[in-house]
């Protein structure tokens, strides 16, 4: 760093928007291990199945960190990046699964909860949620600010 360059630390929403898009990715991580579990167990599918589903997500997950660090750097296209792409694809990718199944014949009923449903249940309502307020934060007059500046 030279003596003009100045490092200025991210904005408390920015900062906030990076823990919980760090959470939601943690979450996801944590729901596609027990997806994985409950897919070997009732034998949905086969362990090289699971294997390249988790590579994949490993991979998109990775993109995503790699763009939430650059978002927290201040860099604005990763932050465009992020509200783009997980306003549109990731949300909506936590939202249609659970919702066709809601809608579906077999409708929900609690006594068909099982300890696994029930907390893929709720990895997937904290990963929700942590996204959408995480980018709710990056519209924010002080975050629009900080990227304005870069």
């Amino acid at each position: 760093m030279t003596t003009t360059e100045i490092r200025t630390r991210p904005p408390h929403q920015v900062e906030l928007s990076f823990t919980l898009l760090s959470v939601a990715l943690l979450a996801g991580i944590v729901e596609a291990i027990l997806q994985a579990a409950r897919a070997l167990e009732e034998g949905g599918a086969s362990p090289s199945a699971i294997a390249v589903q988790g590579a994949i997500r490993l991979a998109i997950y990775g993109a995503v960190y790699a763009l939430a660090v650059a978002m927290r750097r201040g860099s604005n296209p990763a932050r465009l990046t992020l509200l783009v792409g997980l306003g549109t694809v990731g949300i909506g990718s936590l939202v249609i699964e659970p919702a066709a199944w809601l809608l579906s014949a077999n409708g929900f009923d609690v006594a068909d909860l099982t300890v696994a449903s029930t907390l893929i249940g709720l990895a997937r309502t904290v990963h929700l949620i942590a996204v959408v307020v995480g980018l709710g934060l990056l519209l924010g007059a002080g975050a629009r600010r900080y990227f304005a500046r870069r």
